[in-house]
């Protein structure tokens, strides 16, 4: 609807909002297709599973975006402030059509608002910030049509800025997790006092965690024991001490537990 108004008007606003429409199509698409993927099993070549290709996708479109979108219109809003557009055409009827994609957007933003869901919360967001798109479109155009015909490209500008800022923050939250973010010390402290509730562990140390999706963390941590229990006894300890955490965190999707003999030194927690 918003690249038709565009069409049949020229209005360079129009194709700002619709381009803000289609990036925050394609992201949601994006998401959708590669849940179905991070729900594959582990193989041979990604033992951990595939769950980090939501941000690998994530990451890939919001660069694209960044260089080709939000690029592209910023510099086309810079030249129609600098040599506005001469004749507009039907103006009416694309702010009807904008006010009816509006009323859907502002509906489609309400239904949203009452589910929980990680995807329907992202759709949430891009709703509520595709409507601030579009009520920004709408004011330009009637700014435009009472002769202040510079705001074709100032409000172009303002979306190609709203979509460059979107898509970076969409870079600064995968390459975190990419780049095998830990999490906060407060899982460490919990992990910690959950071990240490055995009465087999004499202390934790070394514990080493990342993300390996974004809601699915490695542990890998060692504790000390008594240097007189078996083999078999440390290997049982370990099993219950990893069901235990994984009970208590679900957030952790793999845990290696190391045990180690306890000669009564303070070992360092990472």
């Amino acid at each position: 609807m918003k690249l038709y108004g565009y069409f049949i008007s020229g209005y360079l606003i129009l194709l700002a909002d619709a381009m803000h429409t289609i990036s925050d199509i394609v992201i949601i698409f994006l998401l959708m297709y590669s849940g179905i993927i991070s729900k594959k099993p582990p193989d041979a070549s990604h033992p951990f599973g595939h769950e980090m290709v939501r941000n690998v996708a994530s990451l890939v479109a919001a660069v694209s975006f960044i260089t080709v979108i939000s690029f592209e219109l910023f510099k086309e809003g810079v030249y129609r402030v600098l040599s506005p557009a001469e004749e507009h055409f039907n103006t009416w009827l694309v702010i009807m059509i904008e006010i009816a994609v509006l009323v859907l957007l502002v509906m489609a933003s309400y239904i949203l608002s009452r589910k929980s869901g990680i995807l329907d919360k992202t759709l949430f967001i891009e709703s509520l910030n595709d409507s601030l798109s579009t009520v920004a479109a709408i004011a330009g155009i009637l700014l435009i049509s009472i002769g202040y015909k510079i705001f074709d490209g100032v409000v172009s500008i303002l979306i190609a800025l709203m979509i460059f800022y979107n898509s970076a923050k969409l870079v600064k939250q995968n390459t975190r997790f990419l780049l095998g973010m830990s999490p906060p010390d407060e899982f460490y402290h919990k992990v910690e006092e959950i071990s240490l509730k055995f009465d087999e562990v004499k202390g934790v140390h070394d514990m080493v965690a990342t993300y390996i999706g974004e809601n699915k963390i490695h542990l890998d941590m060692h504790i000390t024991v008594d240097s007189k229990m078996s083999v078999e006894e440390a290997d049982k300890l370990s099993e219950r001490i990893a069901e235990e955490l994984q009970r208590k965190l679900p957030e952790i999707g793999y845990v290696i537990v190391h045990i180690c003999p306890h000669y009564g030194e303070k070992r360092k927690i990472m």
